[in-house]
């Protein structure tokens, strides 16, 4: 007889062991049947005797702290740990207020369910060129615990050096990525505050872009969608990260004050802009992009998000009647509005 216990309830998955039936064939005359239960069959009752997806799915929903700690515990959940975080913020910084800034001009933008904001000892951010070294070791240092598992990834510093480029490069499953490097809050001695109004170009970013033909590099691959703030990138470089991602259907620019019209020309007319999606190509005050973007925006087929806000050399006027009369743009975000006349604050010439 099966007994119940009051506060014990018994999982539906769980199953029953099917009885045996034993009877003698040997004579004319069948001895009643023995029944005989199967006790080997028993249900887990520990963490580790759980299958891998488990693992990830519970461990998915710890904080940081929590996480790390975890994998302290013992080799198995250490691999267990580093096996189950897909989705990561990472920020370094010199100041503690410079990363509370990022993190929540960041959170404006995208929810991320792992955070993480660095601050770097005195002794490594006394100069800029210190700063920028040890930011992009530390990027380096905690993406590559990480290779086989990020799949969502947003990294916040000063400038993109090849230390922390390379580690991102090894991130195969990666499938979103964001690299942001503007943050005109940050105050800083050895920093020239007109350090954020440029974006130099840099060899850097052909780390991100598979190189056909050497043997031995490959970077990235399946991303699906990319976001750069404040990047050096120029059209050449943008194209072959593009090539070497031919998925990516979310693509956000901004401050990237290297590209010009051409890029416009090749999400047009390449195989790159045919799974383009969303555009967003603010904050561009620069000389390549002007009225010749026109001609090819409408001829990017499947795109269903453009924002130019900030690109004060476009008219909004044009771009608002092309797209009711030929684009047809789901959403169009213009670079300025009326009430708000080049992005600028009107100021009361009588106020003192």
């Amino acid at each position: 007889m099966r007994r119940s216990f009051p506060f014990l309830v018994l999982p539906e998955a769980l199953p029953i062991p099917t009885p045996t039936v034993v009877a003698d064939l040997t004579t004319n005359t069948s001895t009643s049947p023995t029944i005989i239960i199967n006790h080997t069959a028993k249900m887990a009752t520990t963490f580790t005797s759980l299958p891998p997806e488990i693992h990830r799915e519970i461990l998915s929903y710890l904080p940081i702290p929590s996480l790390l700690t975890f994998g302290l515990t013992s080799k198995n959940n250490h691999l267990i740990q580093t096996s189950s975080l897909s989705t990561l913020r990472l920020g370094v910084f010199h100041s503690r207020l410079a990363g509370m800034i990022s993190l929540m001009e960041a959170t404006a933008t995208r929810s991320c369910l792992h955070s993480i904001q660095l601050l770097l000892p005195k002794n490594e951010s006394k100069k800029k060129d210190r700063v920028l070294r040890n930011q992009n070791l530390r990027i380096a240092n905690v993406v590559e615990k990480y290779t086989h598992t990020l799949r969502d990834l947003e990294i916040a510093c000063w400038e993109l050096q090849d230390s922390a480029a390379l580690s991102l490069a090894r991130l195969k499953n990666l499938k979103r990525l964001s690299i942001r490097l503007d943050h005109p809050h940050t105050r800083f001695s050895d920093l020239d505050p007109t350090f954020w109004d440029s974006a130099p170009g840099s060899p850097v970013w052909n780390l991100l872009a598979t190189k056909k033909g050497e043997k031995g590099h490959s970077a990235l691959g399946r991303l699906q969608s990319l976001n750069l703030e404040r990047a050096g990138i120029t059209d050449y470089q943008l194209t072959k990260i593009l090539e070497s991602n031919p998925n990516i259907t979310e693509l956000r620019l901004r401050k990237c004050l290297g590209l010009t019209d051409k890029i416009f020309k090749i999400l047009a007319e390449g195989k790159v802009g045919r799974k383009i999606e969303i555009l967003h190509f603010t904050r561009h005050c620069g000389k390549g992009i002007d009225e010749r973007v026109l001609a090819y925006i409408g001829r990017i087929k499947n795109l269903k998000e453009l924002s130019l806000h900030a690109c004060y050399s476009l008219d909004s006027d044009a771009l608002r009647k092309l797209n009711e009369e030929e684009w047809h743009i789901q959403e169009l975000t213009l670079p300025s509005t009326p009430s708000s006349p080049r992005g600028g604050v009107e100021i009361d010439p009588e106020y003192k």
